[in-house]
């Protein structure tokens, strides 16, 4: 391995690998052809940003980190759900709820204890910001955003950051992608010169959302994030410390179209079932929204909790759930024809008792962009059309790696293991010489180092689970001891042979 004294993560928000091409994003397409990729990387379960930044920057699932999604109950944390949005959310998460708001070590706390800097500049929101750079400023790390500049550490930087690339007290609207790529690289990078840095790009993401996915809207940011990843690669091109500089180009995860809004509630209605989005004298479940709801028993209740699936079970909008195992390491959920959610590696303490994931498929949209799906939309701000994430869709999971730089192969070649998020911290950390703490539970991706042996096909695991007339179905590739959930879905029961509170299992290579 080539000596490594800097390792860069640029994060496009939202990603899909597949529409990475020559033309509309013709400086990653060239990455891809003369570094290394790979062909299967996943995100985390529920496939939404905090939660999949939080894996990020602690190497961890959310089943150790805590942090389930953009938004979660922490039954110690009052009648409410557990925002991430906010700086005010994390601060108050870690005064109000047990073990903090965080439950892993992040990097800014191992880098820092290795005597080593870190930076985190973003152009994203409050909560993205956060996530990544969980405890930077009383560690004496770097951080800045572009869009919310109130956000930044130490303060004499973020003064000089200020003033020299005229940042308004309001933070950038338009070309925050540009803009943050040029605060690094004019300003942290002069400055501090880190070990390790993220650079994260909110777009392609609110575009997706916005406009909805292969349109006009969606292509032009992924132009302007492919013109942002093109100034940071000509950069480290000019710098004399180039060929010490590792760079990964990633997502968090895909998007699908979403052909259809629906509210949970009314399934609860119905079956008089009293639930809400926070807890008050007439409420028994609390749930959150989106394209995997979840919910949570003010106190557990079997019965309760069978009378939610079989009013779920009943609608035209399931697509798989899960709920805690019946027994340690077992597939099977507690309530007959639910998976067990440890399997989807979001069991934490915090996990809700039941975990929803809303149907999709894999059609096409109008532009051509295959997958669609429903979602609980609730006050969210799209419409339909428009791109959504969050659950167990193949296009939700999956995301992009690519690499390039010191110590890592070269050619163009492609790696068809499974890595996932949760593999880049300790990754970064093994190239850097760090050692990572006991918490970082991804994997070193030694597949992709300049001199890393190839390592066997991953194992292709589905469990399934039968009841009422529906199967739930839930896919993932192994490699070693780690696992990456592919996707999961429903399908009548007449597909498979008709068993409650059962499982079958299929192991093979994946081709």
């Amino acid at each position: 391995m080539s000596d490594i004294a800097h390792a860069i993560i640029l994060g496009v928000d939202g990603l899909r690998p597949d529409q990475i091409n020559a033309v509309t994003m013709p400086n990653l397409h060239a990455l891809k052809q003369r570094g290394v990729a790979s062909s299967d990387h996943r995100t985390v379960f529920p496939s939404e940003t905090r939660g999949a930044l939080s894996a990020l920057a602690n190497g961890a699932k959310p089943e150790s980190t805590g942090v389930l999604g953009n938004d979660f109950y922490a039954r110690d944390g009052g009648n409410r759900l557990a925002g991430t949005d906010t700086i005010h959310d994390w601060r108050h998460g870690e005064a109000q709820y047990a073990g903090g708001m965080v439950h892993t070590v992040n990097l800014s706390e191992t880098l820092a204890k290795a005597g080593r800097s870190f930076a985190v500049v973003t152009s994203s929101g409050q909560g993205s910001f956060t996530s990544l750079n969980w405890k930077g400023a009383e560690l004496g790390q770097t951080g800045f955003n572009v869009r919310h500049p109130q956000l930044a550490f130490p303060h004499d930087l973020a003064i000089d950051i200020t003033a020299r690339h005229k940042v308004p007290s309001t933070g950038f609207e338009r070309g925050a992608e540009a803009k943050a790529v040029d605060i690094f690289v004019n300003s942290v990078w002069p400055a501090k010169k880190p070990s390790a840095s993220i650079i994260w790009l909110t777009e392609v993401d609110s575009a997706s959302h916005l406009h909805g996915l292969g349109t006009e809207g969606q292509i032009e940011s992924l132009i302007q994030c492919d013109a942002a990843i093109g100034a940071l690669l000509d950069w480290r091109e000019h710098q004399p410390e180039r060929d010490a500089i590792a760079v990964f180009i990633t997502s968090d995860h895909g998007h699908t179209t979403s052909t259809r809004f629906i509210n949970v509630d009314d399934a609860f209605k119905a079956a008089g079932i009293r639930a809400a989005t926070r807890f008050d004298d007439e409420v028994d479940i609390i749930f959150r929204r989106g394209r995997a709801p979840g919910l949570w028993l003010r106190q557990y209740d079997k019965g309760l909790l069978q009378a939610a699936f079989d009013a779920i079970v009943a609608q035209d909008w399931y697509g798989a759930t899960f709920t805690r195992a019946i027994e340690p390491g077992s597939p099977y959920g507690t309530i007959d024809g639910t998976l067990a959610l440890e399997l989807t590696g979001a069991g934490h303490l915090r996990a809700p008792d039941l975990y929803i994931n809303l149907v999709g498929d894999h059609t096409p949209n109008e532009f051509g962009v295959p997958g669609t799906s429903t979602c609980d939309v609730g006050n969210y701000k799209i419409d339909v059309g428009g791109g959504t994430h969050g659950g167990l869709h193949l296009a939700e999971l999956t995301a992009v790696l690519i690499a390039d730089g010191a110590g890592l192969k070269a050619g163009g070649q492609v790696i068809t293991t499974r890595t996932g998020i949760t593999d880049l911290a300790p990754t970064c950390l093994h190239m850097l010489g760090i050692a990572a703490p006991d918490t970082m539970t991804g994997r070193v991706m030694h597949e992709l180092l300049e001199n890393g042996e190839a390592i066997g096909a991953p194992v292709s695991e589905e469990f399934t689970a039968t009841a009422q007339g529906k199967t739930s179905h839930l896919r993932f590739g192994s490699v070693g001891t780690q696992s990456y959930v592919d996707e999961a879905w429903a399908s009548p029961a007449a597909t498979v042979p008709s068993v409650s509170h059962e499982a079958i299992v299929v192991k093979a290579p994946a081709e």
